[in-house]
């Protein structure tokens, strides 16, 4: 009887802590989740492809409650616009200051980008088609710079804006369409 009680407590306790959540902090925790069930899902047998699809939306607030639970990020801010055919537009700013790079290229080191999103074998990259800071164009390697500034700071190997990364456990590639990704795993 006692365990059957404990166990309504329980539900009725993350219920109550759930509800009270605000509506970005439920979007992150939700990709969080996703992302956590696929992991730990074995992998299928055959050509059986399951997926999960995560909002634009969702998909931000998971950058913000990402980069908000860094001590002194690098990345002050990072948004994305989703479009069709695997197109991504966004934004990303990185603390000029402790790179020190701000007498180089600027105290708002803010970068807006437009790229095609490609996956395979597991891994995934973004093939800029665009790029600016600060409203001008620039070229690739002024972000490869960027990020090798970062590697240096945390004494680590980064790699360059061309190159292909590992996507989150599990997940074999992305499709993304307007407003939406998809994830296959």
């Amino acid at each position: 009887m006692l365990r059957k009680h404990a166990w309504i407590i329980v539900v009725l306790s993350a219920a109550v802590l759930t509800g009270g959540l605000d509506p970005t902090t439920r979007d992150a925790l939700k990709v969080q989740h996703i992302l956590k069930t696929i992991e730990r899902k074995p992998p299928t047998i055959g050509d059986a492809e399951l997926s999960a699809e995560v909002t634009e939306k969702e998909l931000n607030a998971y950058i913000a409650y990402r980069l908000a639970r860094k001590k002194k990020p690098i990345v002050s801010d990072l948004t994305v616009t989703l479009l069709d055919n695997n197109q991504i537009r966004g934004k990303i700013s990185f603390d000029a200051e402790r790179l020190n790079l701000g007498s180089l290229l600027g105290e708002k080191l803010a970068f807006d980008f437009t790229g095609v999103v490609q996956s395979r074998n597991r891994t995934a990259r973004l093939n800029l088609v665009a790029l600016s800071l600060g409203g001008y164009a620039v070229k690739p390697q002024v972000l490869d710079f960027v990020l090798s500034s970062a590697g240096m700071l945390y004494n680590t190997e980064v790699g360059g804006v061309e190159d292909w990364y590992a996507l989150p456990k599990g997940i074999k590639r992305i499709m993304v369409k307007r407003a939406r990704a998809t994830l296959y795993y």
